[in-house]
């Protein structure tokens, strides 16, 4: 027998429904017991009774199962059961309803929609009786109208049931709402805590850089200034010899050898005044700190030279060579150009050449116009190469390959957002490995503004 598993709770708008079909039942029937019965399981219950003075049996009253009663028949047949007069049939000799002068039954099951059984619908009297057949029909249509109501009942417990999903759903999302609102917050703080860090760490490396190119200009400087105080002195030996010798007189030759020494000492002067002059204006250039948006008139080719000696200032054994045209003069953004050309020939330096035999790498800076729109400038090397895993997070923050050995990963994240943001510009980077690599840098020359 399927049993009702079901822990149904019945609403007192249904029980008070069946209250008056059962009692209706047995005015009908003109029995003393009409009963609606539950089954649990091991246990059955009279969930609803007919109200009369003379109906022996309880609502709520529970018996145990396996003892005999009517109703476990119906329930293990489903079918309609009538019995005349329990006393006349062995069979129901020990059934407990006789005990209560509960002599004569007829009962139908009910059962749920998906076919559990429910318990039963039924009548019981204390006298011999037979019901004729429109009796038995009625409590067919009472059966149907009783498990109408159960239909109802699951549905409404479906929509309980959705309705404590649909709010635990709704407090889930609440709390994940709160979840996300201060992983929001945390995720915020930690971008800002990141942002400082690495405007900390890119002003840093700015200043390093400075430093760097403040003393690599300091040693370019060294000769031509050397050059001039060892012409000066010279200059100045030989105006005291002349002095000395404009006493006692001087042979044409004497006077000839004079000024032949003093010509040859100011050309050095000059030329050396001169070639340091040149350095001290392009260095000005390079380290103005005016911003990235000041323009300025600059020769592209000594530009990257300045740029090259001081990246070179540091030791190495490989090369860099300047392969831009002589006379490419433009009008652009110099601080951010020159501090990501300084960056690309840096880093080349420190990571293209690992395991690569010492003076044969080189380094090429190309550069060139395209009319006055654009600029291109590419930054090669014969090194090593790099993984193609990679290549397309080269120019993320923090990203290095020598993690730990003094890098910290935010000049090449520097770089492209300053070719972005600063130039207005895209760079690219192409490699192989053991075949070198290549950055391509393109940036558009500012365009004046039109005339009215």
């Amino acid at each position: 027998m399927h049993m009702s598993s079901r822990k149904h709770i019945i609403p007192d708008s249904f029980l008070e429904s069946w209250q008056n079909i059962v009692d209706v039942m047995a005015a009908i029937f003109n029995v003393p017991a009409g009963l609606i019965m539950r089954v649990h399981e091991e246990e059955i219950e009279v969930l609803v009774t007919s109200r009369a003075d003379d109906n022996p049996y309880i609502a709520g009253h529970r018996a145990k199962l396996n003892t005999g009663l009517y109703c476990e028949t119906v329930m293990a047949s489903r079918a309609v059961l009538q019995v005349p007069n329990a006393l006349t049939s062995r069979q129901w000799k020990d059934n407990p309803d006789v005990e209560l002068d509960m002599i004569a039954y007829v009962g139908v099951p009910l059962v749920w929609p998906d076919d559990e059984v429910f318990g039963t619908i039924c009548v019981l009297d204390n006298k011999t009786r037979v019901f004729q057949d429109k009796y038995i029909e009625l409590m067919w249509e009472l059966k149907n109208r009783i498990e109408s109501d159960f239909k109802l009942l699951d549905q409404h417990r479906y929509l309980e049931d959705s309705n404590r999903r649909l709010l635990a759903a709704q407090q889930r999302q609440a709390a994940d709402a709160v979840e996300l609102g201060e992983a929001n917050r945390q995720l915020s703080a930690a971008l800002a805590a990141l942002t400082q860090m690495q405007s900390e760490l890119l002003q840093s490396a700015k200043n390093a850089a400075l430093g760097t190119l403040v003393a690599g200009v300091s040693h370019e400087l060294s000769t031509p200034i050397g050059n001039s105080l060892m012409a000066a002195g010279a200059i100045q030996h030989q105006v005291g010899e002349f002095a000395l010798k404009a006493g006692t007189g001087m042979t044409r030759s004497e006077m000839q050898g004079f000024i032949g020494g003093i010509r040859d000492g100011a050309d050095m002067l000059v030329h050396n005044l001169d070639r340091a002059a040149t350095l001290v204006s392009n260095f000005k250039k390079i380290a103005s700190n005016d911003g990235p948006m000041a323009l300025c008139s600059f020769n592209l080719r000594d530009t990257v030279d300045t740029i090259i000696a001081a990246a070179l200032f540091r030791p190495t054994p490989h090369r860099v060579v300047n392969a831009i045209p002589e006379g490419i003069v433009i009008t652009a953004y110099l601080a951010p150009f020159s501090d990501v050309l300084t960056e690309l020939i840096e880093n080349a330096l420190r990571h293209a050449f690992a395991g690569v035999a010492s003076g044969s790498g080189t380094v090429t800076v190309s550069g060139r116009v395209s009319g006055e729109a654009m600029v291109y400038v590419g930054v090669h090397d014969n090194g090593c190469g790099i993984a193609s895993e990679h290549i397309e997070r080269l120019f993320d923050p923090f990203f290095t390959t020598t993690l730990g050995q003094g890098s910290s990963g935010l000049g090449l994240h520097t770089v492209y957002n300053q070719v972005h943001k600063a130039l207005g510009g895209k760079i690219q980077v192409d490699s192989t490995l053991g075949a070198g690599s290549g950055f391509s840098l393109a940036f558009p020359l500012p365009q004046p503004p039109a005339r009215p």
